[in-house]
């Protein structure tokens, strides 16, 4: 029983220090705006439509994580996020969720408001994380936008990293020592699914 638990211990450990690598590589500023370029601005008359809301239970049976330093992890992402708007965010969430084991744990950051140029900000992003491989586009569903997935393994621990960025929002989900048979593209856009809403 004691091996157990300091094993449960030390996988809980090294998906800390992981999710602290996600969170730190962006807010060392590895996607934000280009030197000497001018962000375009958009239309006055643009309607923000949608909006973010962290559901209490992810994919219907996880609930939130009792680790306060993955929590603190989402809320770095999200803030972050808030610097790539154009103007103020009109939501954003920044949450952790894991199984009562902790023996996997999804981070999910994301905000609401402008976002000029959406292809632009997902390149940022992602330039941002360069120890993630195998980038490329996935399918994003019916909420459209700029999807990706990347991955990496750190300290023994698979990371899958999914973003997206239309128009209205901006988010991120890390999957952090999900079993590789997991289909982690079919999470990720149920789990944006259940964050992304109509702001009516």
């Amino acid at each position: 029983m004691t091996g157990s638990r300091t094993a449960l211990a030390g996988a809980r450990a090294r998906k800390t220090r992981v999710g602290a690598l996600v969170a730190g590589l962006l807010l060392a500023g590895g996607c934000s705006q280009a030197a000497g370029e001018v962000t375009p601005k958009a239309s006055p008359s643009t309607v923000v439509a949608m909006r973010l809301d962290a559901p209490e239970r992810l994919l219907d049976t996880w609930p939130e994580s009792t680790s306060r330093i993955s929590h603190d992890q989402a809320q770095q992402v999200m803030a972050h996020f808030k610097t790539l708007l154009d103007g103020e965010p009109t939501s954003a969430v920044g949450s952790a969720y894991a199984p009562l084991d902790e023996r996997h744990t999804i981070l999910v950051g994301g905000v609401s408001g402008v976002v000029p140029d959406p292809v632009r900000t997902v390149d940022g992003v992602f330039a941002g994380l360069p120890r993630l491989t195998d980038v490329k586009p996935v399918p994003p569903g019916q909420l459209g936008g700029e999807t990706r997935c990347g991955r990496a393994r750190s300290d023994g621990v698979d990371v899958v990293v999914c973003v997206w960025v239309d128009r209205h929002t901006i988010g991120m989900v890390s999957f952090l020592g999900l079993p590789p048979k997991e289909d982690t593209t079919d999470l990720f856009l149920r789990v944006r699914a259940q964050l992304e809403h109509p702001a009516a």
